[in-house]
């Protein structure tokens, strides 16, 4: 499994150019899926090169400061958008929390392979904040073996995540 988080990060020139064919074809199935019952569930953000990742960090950094980005953005290297497996649906905010969007793919989000990638009560763990809005595709059978655990990466994979 690819990892990528503040302790695991890739170089600049990772090979990854879009959203990996299968996370893709597999986020189509669920937003369709999703639709069915009146739901509407959009990429908002998906693959992200090393330089906007890099753009888009130190944005944060100039109007939050270091140790507030941290918490919510990724350094260039660090951000899991760069795989081409990580997505941010619908609004990147927590307006997203607690919408029936969000509470369907609490629920399900597994079924299609992907996780919950930052959840409510792991941020000492993950090293960010609850984002109900972050999936990552990491395939059908480990995204339900991580939901049935109860565990957020970090955790099932026994690793860390903590900038060094």
């Amino acid at each position: 499994m690819l990892v990528v988080n503040k302790t695991y990060s890739l170089p600049e020139n990772f090979s990854a150019t879009g959203l990996n064919p299968l996370a893709l074809e597999s986020f189509n199935k669920l937003a369709a899926d999703a639709s069915l019952l009146g739901l509407k569930i959009m990429c908002s953000s998906g693959f992200r090169s090393y330089a906007t990742q890099n753009t888009i960090y130190n944005n944060y950094v100039a109007s939050d400061g270091v140790e507030v980005a941290d918490t919510y953005s990724a350094r260039p290297g660090h951000s899991e958008h760069q795989t081409g497996l990580a997505i941010d649906v619908n609004s990147i905010s927590n307006d997203f929390i607690g919408t029936p969007e969000c509470e369907w793919l609490a629920k399900n989000a597994h079924k299609y392979g992907f996780i919950i990638r930052y959840p409510k009560g792991k941020e000492s763990i993950t090293g960010y904040r609850y984002e109900p809005w972050h999936i990552r595709f990491v395939g059908i059978d480990t995204a339900t073996a991580i939901y049935n655990s109860g565990l957020c990466l970090e955790e099932y994979l026994d690793i860390d995540s903590f900038y060094r």
